[in-house]
Formats: C-alpha cells, sequence, structure tokens
C-alpha cells in the first residue's frame, strides 16, 4: 500500500501525559508557546557592563518628570544604570553589603531596598548620589512592596519571620508604633511560616509558605484588615511569585498556580508541567526559582538551576497565559526582570559599541537602547544585562506517538516539517521509535530536509515520533507532514 502524508500538529506540550496516546507534543525545548505553533527563542545578548558578581535583585521606575531609572544589587553593592549601559556602584558609602537577595520597591522618589542583613537602603531619584540607611530605623527585613500609602516589610529580622510592619502614613521615615501615624506591625498568626513575598497595590497579597492573606486599609484603629484568604496553599520559593495586574502567578509546593483575590488559587501546571519540574531539579533547586513576567509577549518565565549545586540558572520554563500552553528552554541565567530602557542618543551609542555598530551582534534598534521602551531582559552568567535578542537557540519538537490503532507497525518514507522560516532557517527530522508502549524509544539520525522542505527516511516500528530540529530562526512551528502506512504484521 502506498504512503499517504498525514498531518501530525505540535500540540501542546504535555510531559506529564504518558508518551503513549499523549495528544500533545513530548517535547518542546528552546521554543516559545503560541496558540497553534511554537516560535523561536533567542539567546541573551548583553548591553552593559558587568556587576562585581551574580545579580540578587533589580528595579525599574520612572520619577515623577518620567525619567527612567534601573537599579541592581549583588552580595557586595548596589549598582544604578547610567548611560543605558553602565552600571555604577553606588552604595552606601564605605559599607561592603552582605546580601543573598536584594528586593527593591518605589515609594515617591524614593527607591527602597532590603536584604535582611543590614537596615533598609534608601535613594532618591534625581538627588541622591549613594544609597543610604533609610532613616527612622526601619526594621531589617527579607521583604517589601508598597500597600496604599504604606512601605510594608516581611519576615522581621527582630520580631519573627510571620510578622510583617508598616511604615506611618506616607512617610518611610515613621516606624515606631503609633496610631497617630498609623505605623504598626503583626503576627500572621497560624500555620502559614515564613513572609515569603509581599506583592503591592491597593490592597496586599502576602505569601507565607503555607498560606495566602489579603492585606486591606481600612484606617485607625486597625489600620490594616489582615485575612487568611487561602490556608495549606503557599510558596517555598519566593522569588517564583510575580505579577500582572490583579493576578499573581507562583510556585507552590506542588506546582504551578495563578491567584487573584479573593482566591482561590487556580492550578496552571496540573497533569502538564508540574511533575517534569520535579524531575528536572531537586528540592533545594526550586527554592531557588526566579519569576518574571513579560507583558508585551503575555508570557511568564521562571529560571530555575536543575542542581542546586549549580551557581546560575540553567533553564527556564515558559508559560503563556493568553493561550494557557508551555515550553521550556535551556538557557544560563541569574535572574530575569522587567526592564525599562533608558534611552541612547547616536552619539551615546559610541560609549557601549567603541568599534562602531556595525560590529555589534546585537541590533541597534533593539529596545535595550530605545528610551522608555518596555521590555523583558536577564542578567547572563557573565553578570551583565541582556536582552533576549540573541541569535535563535536550536529548538527540539517533538510531535505525539503515532502508532495506526490495530497493532500494525507503522511505515514512513518521508517526512515534511511545516515551519514558517527564513533563508537561514535549517531544519533536520528524527523518527524517534519503540515497539512496546514500555519500551524505550530510539531517534534514527538526523536527516536534512530537501530543497522542497522533505526529509527522506525509513522507519519501520509499531510506535513512532517525529522530532524536529530548528536552528537560525522562525516564526511557527506547526507540526509535521508524515507519509505513514501500515507496514503489515505486528512484531
Amino acid at each position: 500500500m502506498a504512503t499517504q502524508p498525514k498531518m501530525i500538529p505540535f500540540g501542546e506540550w504535555l510531559p506529564d501525559l504518558p508518551d503513549y496516546a499523549n495528544p500533545g507534543a513530548i517535547l518542546a525545548k528552546n521554543c516559545i508557546p503560541r496558540a497553534k505553533s511554537y516560535q523561536q527563542l533567542n539567546s541573551l545578548a548583553s548591553f552593559t557592563t558587568a556587576l562585581t558578581s551574580a545579580a540578587l535583585g533589580a528595579i525599574w521606575l520612572q520619577d515623577t518628570s518620567n525619567i527612567v531609572y534601573n537599579f541592581a544589587g549583588d552580595a557586595q553593592d548596589l549598582y544604578r544604570l547610567d548611560s543605558g549601559t553602565t552600571w555604577t556602584n553606588v552604595s552606601k558609602s564605605l559599607h561592603a553589603y552582605t546580601s543573598t537577595n536584594w528586593e527593591f520597591a518605589k515609594f515617591g522618589n524614593n527607591v527602597l531596598a532590603v536584604d535582611y542583613s543590614d537596615p533598609m537602603q534608601s535613594y532618591v531619584v534625581g538627588s541622591s548620589s549613594a544609597f543610604a540607611d533609610q532613616s527612622g530605623s526601619p526594621y531589617n527585613a527579607k521583604r517589601i512592596a508598597v500597600v496604599r500609602d504604606f512601605v510594608v516589610l516581611g519576615d522581621l529580622q527582630a520580631y519573627g519571620p510571620d510578622v510583617i510592619g508598616w511604615s506611618g502614613y506616607n512617610n518611610a521615615a515613621i516606624w515606631t508604633p503609633s496610631r497617630a501615624t498609623q505605623s504598626d506591625r503583626q503576627q500572621l498568626f497560624g500555620k502559614g511560616g515564613r513572609v515569603q513575598r509581599i506583592v503591592p497595590g491597593e490592597v496586599g497579597t502576602i505569601f507565607q509558605e503555607h498560606s495566602i492573606w489579603a492585606m486591606e486599609y481600612t484606617g485607625p484603629p486597625l489600620i490594616f484588615q489582615l485575612d487568611e484568604v487561602e490556608v495549606g496553599r503557599g510558596t517555598p520559593a519566593p522569588n517564583s511569585v510575580c505579577w500582572l495586574g490583579a493576578t499573581r502567578f507562583y510556585y507552590s509546593h506542588d506546582g504551578f498556580y495563578e491567584f487573584t483575590l479573593p482566591g482561590p488559587s487556580q492550578p496552571i501546571g496540573n497533569s502538564r508541567v508540574d511533575t517534569w519540574i520535579t524531575q528536572n531539579s531537586d528540592d533545594a533547586s526550586r527554592m531557588l526559582m526566579r519569576g518574571a513576567v513579560d507583558r508585551r509577549n503575555r508570557l511568564v518565565m521562571w529560571a530555575f538551576p536543575s542542581s542546586s549545586s549549580l551557581a546560575y540558572n540553567d533553564r527556564v520554563i515558559i508559560y503563556n497565559w493568553a493561550v494557557n500552553r508551555w515550553s521550556y528552554g535551556e538557557l544560563n541565567t541569574e535572574l530575569l526582570m522587567e526592564y525599562v530602557s533608558s534611552g541612547l542618543s547616536l552619539d551615546q551609542l559610541d560609549t557601549p559599541f567603541p568599534s562602531g555598530i556595525d560590529a555589534q551582534s546585537i541590533n541597534v534598534d533593539s529596545d535595550a537602547y530605545k528610551g522608555g521602551s518596555l521590555g523583558f531582559a536577564a542578567f547572563g552568567t557573565d553578570h551583565k544585562t541582556a536582552t533576549f535578542a540573541g541569535s535563535p537557540l536550536t529548538a527540539s519538537i517533538d510531535t505525539m506517538e503515532y502508532d495506526v490503532g490495530d497493532g500494525s507497525r507503522v511505515y514512513c518514507d518521508q517526512v515534511t516539517p511545516i515551519v514558517d522560516g527564513t533563508p537561514s532557517t535549517t531544519i533536520t527530522v528524527q523518527v524517534g521509535k519503540r515497539n512496546l508502549p514500555n519500551g524505550n524509544v530510539n531517534f534514527d539520525p538526523a536527516r536534512a530536509v530537501d530543497s522542497i522542505g522533505n526529509a527522506n527516511v525509513r522507519a519501520n516500528s509499531r510506535y513512532q515520533r517525529y522530532r524536529v530540529n530548528i536552528s537560525g530562526g522562525f516564526s511557527h512551528a506547526q507540526g509535521v507532514r508524515a507519509a505513514v502506512s501500515p507496514a503489515g504484521g505486528n512484531r
């Protein structure tokens, strides 16, 4: 019987489901999920000087004059990004910090930073030349956010990991509890554990290890009403909590969730990627996970190390909330972040590009150099800030596993990848074969596609899947058209 072309789409990446009868893609590596396809994921392209050591936190903000500022911190120092490309040390005078994590908040024209080991640091944009201890003796804390007109701190060194404290009304220099100033502190009673993250807003959201609270301003005498809106679900990974508007995304003890007040949390990784991430990391490495929202592309990315022995993240798992689909990448980062550029003139481009713009691998039209442009960035393992504007990573995407359905063997002699690429796109195909549902899958050597887009193969087995490897960039990878037919026999 002649072989007949069969369209096999790249479905939703579902690594938690069994390979046999999996309705989606079994592998979706180094790509971004879209509605009915996958798109290229690019490598990092650095555009700044380096911090002294690994980045431990970052923030962007605009002052009242709409001037954009970017700040970051490592283990020893705090930095301000100057001329859009140079990280300048703006640490407290004659002081070296001892930080393992920085959290930042904008309060008026003040940038506030906490790291638990040091007093809260303050920098007034437009006038300060360096950070300094915030006046008023605020608590040493791990967590910080602005809720309504108050600076809120969590995991207080002097009072306990399950205690929060807030400043006076519209005043970051008042921390003595007082009904008149409305400053106070409060223990979060129960089994919630350590305060892991505070999400800012009109109503704050407090994530503990095993609980989620709403923090709503009521005024004197109570000041804030604290409601435990979800019991038994929190996060072991503080930096996994990220947000967009009213939606909070986070990694809990049993997988990925999204949360919107008043709750409850909704699973977004169950029976899809939650098991995969436990198989590709250890318990300690998942605690180091760092998440960030890419607003422009409707993505949430979480970077994590595959082993806690690594000093950097070597994986990133990607969630497209608009289409409710996942993928992952193999990419080395220190942290992910939203970024807004301060902008450079053509004359200022001489500083980052001393050899001329034609010699650079990053396009000077990149968002990194456009003033006020919202983008998504990362710190690479060279401690430099980078956009995802480097060369496309080599993607590998597997179809579902195909079988005839009656126990017969499958014969395939041609696979046509359905990929929208460019003249520089290179595509190869591998056929994964096995004869038993509990057997190992063996992939044939990669076959290049010919001038009309076909890969000629010779595959004979009961079960087959088709892996497409794509380098050089692509806009959509939809699936394959495989010339398959029953081969006869059941052995």
